[in-house]
């Protein structure tokens, strides 16, 4: 029976080190690796300067089907404000039409299909989460899960900085792998700033 329970104990921490919280397809450390890095390299203007701690909402941004596929892929065309159009991630605008292939969107659905969560369980990076109502004000950052290319050279990730009643930009940002550590901005598409 001891043998039993410290088998049953590896085997959970095991799971818990490796396990997929977030996600059925991507792990846990994938999402956090892209994160962590994130969070610590990629400011804008009119962001918190490096030396503060960002503030994160504990909220997932969720992304949506129609993020994925056109009803009309026409519709797109003819009018490049449309609700539908904005949501699409595919455009020959930002380049994202050539970078992700037909088997990176299919694996980039696949990835959105399989989300699990909707809340940030661990910290990240040099960043505080903010849970409670109280702490919500200015200088807030919401991020998506990321979203990862077949080979994982390539990853899209939906991001909003709230720094205002009056003052917020956000949008989708494409990073290419440089090396395990390191990414490098690409392009961003359906940004706003407000």
């Amino acid at each position: 029976m001891r043998k039993l329970t410290l088998i049953l104990i590896g085997f959970f921490n095991i799971t818990f080190a490796f396990g997929q919280t977030y996600s059925s397809v991507t792990s846990d450390k994938e999402i956090y690796d892209f994160l962590n890095w994130m969070t610590v390299n990629v400011r804008k203007h009119g962001e918190e300067p490096k030396l503060i701690r960002k503030q994160i909402s504990h909220k997932i941004l969720s992304w949506d089907t129609s993020n994925f596929i056109t009803k009309d892929p026409a519709l797109s065309n003819k009018n490049q404000y449309s609700r539908l159009n904005f949501r699409y991630i595919y455009k020959s605008e930002g380049g994202t039409d050539t970078i992700f292939h037909q088997q990176d969107r299919e694996f980039l659905f696949k990835q959105f299909t399989a989300i699990n969560d909707t809340i940030w369980h661990k910290k990240i990076s040099k960043s505080r989460l903010l849970k409670r109502r109280k702490q919500i004000r200015p200088n807030r950052h919401y991020y998506s899960i990321p979203l990862f290319s077949v080979d994982k050279k390539y990853v899209i990730i939906r991001r909003i900085y709230y720094c205002g009643s009056t003052c917020a930009h956000g949008g989708y940002y494409v990073y290419r792998r440089l090396d395990s550590n390191n990414w490098k901005f690409i392009t961003a598409v359906n940004t706003w700033i407000s």
